[in-house]
C-alpha cells in the first residue's frame, strides 16, 4: 500500500470517527442498521454540513475583512486600498499588498517584506509558490513569524473567528472602549470548547475568503485547501504535545473571554 492510500484511508477514517463523535448513538446502530436508514442519515449530516459551510462563508464574505484589521477603530490599520463591498474579489489576495502579505508562505515572507512591489510581482507570476507545505504568514499571531521558531504565534492570529464564533458586535467592543451591544455567539449558540476541527475550519474559511477566487475551489493556484486542511488537523492532532495543549488553551481562552462582553 502506498503512502497516498494510507493518507486516504487514514483520513477518512477520521471523519468517520469525527461523525460518531456528534451523533454517538449511531455507533451502536451500524451492526443492524437498514441501508435505506443509514443513507437517509448520510444525506442530513451531508446537507448539514453544506448548510454549515455556505451560511459560514456567506457571512463572512464582505464582513470578514473588517477583520484583518488589529483595530478596528483605527485609520492607521485600515485597508490601504479600500476593498468595497461588492461580488467581485479581484481586488483581493495576491493583488491588494496587505492581503499579499498575509497569504504569502512565511518561509519567503524575508523576500516579501524586503521589496513587498516585487514580492507581489512574485506571488501573481508563481516565482513564489503558495502551498499547504508552507503556512500562510496571515496564520501567524499578527503576522508575524520566526524562522527560529516556526511554531511561535501560529495559528493564533486573530482574524474570522472573531467573526464566525464571536460576532461583529463584541468583537468591534475589544477593538474600543464601547460594550457590545449583543452577546457573543459562542455564547449565546452555548458553545462549550474549540476543537482542532474548528480552528482548521477557522483558517481554511479565512484564507478562501480573503483570496481573490470569487467562487469555492479547493485549489487556488497552487495551493490545495483540501492538503491545507489536512496539514493544520496533523498539526493539532497530539493532544498531548504541550505547544498543542497551549495552542488550544489559547483559543479557549480568547475565545471564550468574549461571553461576557455585551450588554
Amino acid at each position: 500500500m502506498n503512502t497516498r492510500t494510507e493518507d486516504v484511508i487514514e483520513h477518512h477514517l477520521h471523519l468517520y470517527n469525527g461523525i460518531l463523535e456528534f451523533v454517538p448513538s449511531l455507533r451502536d446502530e451500524l451492526d443492524t442498521i437498514s441501508t435505506d436508514r443509514l443513507s437517509k442519515i448520510i444525506s442530513a449530516i451531508t446537507k448539514g454540513m453544506s448548510d454549515a459551510w455556505s451560511t459560514a462563508f456567506s457571512s463572512v464574505k464582505h464582513k470578514g475583512l473588517k477583520y484583518v484589521l488589529l483595530n478596528m477603530h483605527s485609520k492607521n490599520d485600515a485597508l490601504d486600498p479600500p476593498i468595497p463591498e461588492v461580488e467581485d474579489k479581484s481586488m483581493r489576495g495576491i493583488a491588494h499588498p496587505q492581503l499579499a502579505r498575509w497569504l504569502c508562505p512565511c518561509n519567503k515572507l524575508h523576500i516579501f517584506d524586503s521589496d513587498p512591489e516585487d514580492g507581489m510581482e512574485k506571488l501573481q507570476s508563481g516565482k513564489i509558490k503558495m502551498a499547504a507545505t508552507s503556512w500562510p504568514t496571515g496564520f501567524y499571531e499578527n503576522g508575524v513569524y520566526d524562522p527560529q521558531d516556526k511554531t511561535n504565534g501560529l495559528f493564533r492570529n486573530h482574524v474570522f473567528y472573531s467573526h464566525l464564533y464571536i460576532g461583529l458586535s463584541a468583537a468591534m467592543s475589544e477593538s474600543s472602549s464601547s460594550k457590545a451591544s449583543k452577546q457573543a455567539r459562542n455564547c449565546a449558540f452555548s458553545l462549550s470548547s474549540v476543537t482542532k476541527h474548528i480552528v482548521t475550519i477557522v483558517h481554511i474559511i479565512r484564507y478562501f475568503t480573503l483570496s481573490q477566487v470569487q467562487n469555492w475551489t479547493s485549489e487556488i493556484g497552487n495551493m490545495n485547501l483540501e492538503e491545507l486542511f489536512w496539514s493544520i488537523i496533523d498539526m493539532l492532532d497530539d493532544d498531548k504535545d504541550p505547544w498543542v495543549k497551549d495552542t488550544m488553551a489559547w483559543w479557549m481562552a480568547y475565545v471564550f473571554k468574549h461571553c461576557s462582553h455585551f450588554d
